[in-house]
């Protein structure tokens, strides 16, 4: 018994260990997270992350300092001398050739023989089609997708709850419009499309008319989350339309769990 609870006190000491280390490093980066939404195969998809020095001592990264999760990625960094106060960069670059379907990388910085940051990088592959001819008869003739707006920041996010948003939806175009399918590099949006003022689901919209995209953003990790979700139309001039889903997620909100948005409030509910 004794011997099982030495190695539970074990455990956690080793936990709490990592965590320190990466809440005592050196390194202050804003943003330790990027959705690349949609990666067309066989490109190439690369973010620089930037960094501030916070810490007394100077900083100098070398290659054994940042290492890749896996092949498929290769990290590259600021190798001049980082003094207290200055930035510096760590850049993610990600080679989806043959990797068709949704990724999750990292790249890990070690320093002082810690662990101290882990970048994380996502998105999903499309991969290579045969190209399709459209004419100017068929251009014409399409529905057009307008949105509202294609950014969405649901501002501060108490851990663990939902944000909802309506974004407007209109059909500008000349023949039907249809959502045909959605993709997203995580399991943390929904949506439901609603006849315009009404909570009546539908499955397109005509034509000069309007409907409400209902958003569900479930963001998942501490601090700031941005995550993409990919939307696929019968549009023959914007077959693939990014929204991008900001949010920073707190421990506890001061008042009510509300976010005020553009046009009123959104609820967080679980």
């Amino acid at each position: 018994m004794l011997k099982k609870i030495w190695v539970l006190v074990a455990l956690v000491a080793s936990s709490f260990s990592v965590l320190m280390a990466q809440n005592s490093t050196n390194f202050n980066f804003p943003v330790d997270k990027f959705d690349f939404g949609v990666v067309d195969e066989p490109n190439k998809a690369a973010h620089t992350f930037e960094f501030t020095n916070v810490g007394k001592d100077t900083i100098l990264l070398k290659s054994e300092n940042v290492r890749a999760s896996c092949g498929c990625t290769t990290p590259s960094f600021s190798t001049e001398a980082i003094l207290p106060g200055q930035k510096g960069t760590v850049t993610a670059e990600f080679n989806s050739q043959g990797r068709p379907g949704a990724f999750h990388k990292t790249v890990t910085i070690y320093y002082k023989d810690q662990v101290a940051k882990v970048l994380t990088i996502k998105g999903i592959v499309e991969p290579v089609v045969a190209g399709v001819v459209v004419t100017d008869a068929q251009l014409k003739k399409s529905p057009k997708i307008v949105l509202e707006k294609t950014t969405i920041n649901f501002g501060k996010v108490e851990k663990g709850q939902k944000g909802l948003y309506s974004v407007k939806v209109t059909n500008a175009g000349k023949d039907t419009l249809f959502i045909t399918k959605t993709q997203a590099a995580c399991s943390c949006i929904n949506y439901k499309l609603l006849k315009e003022k009404t909570t009546e689901e539908v499955k397109y919209i005509l034509l000069a008319k309007s409907a409400s995209l209902q958003l569900t953003y479930y963001p998942s990790s501490d601090g700031f989350n941005r995550d993409v979700l990919v939307l696929y139309t019968n549009d023959l001039t914007n077959k693939r339309v990014p929204l991008y889903l900001e949010s920073q997620v707190v421990e506890t909100l001061k008042q009510n769990s509300i976010i005020q948005e553009d046009k009123g409030v959104a609820p967080f509910a679980k």
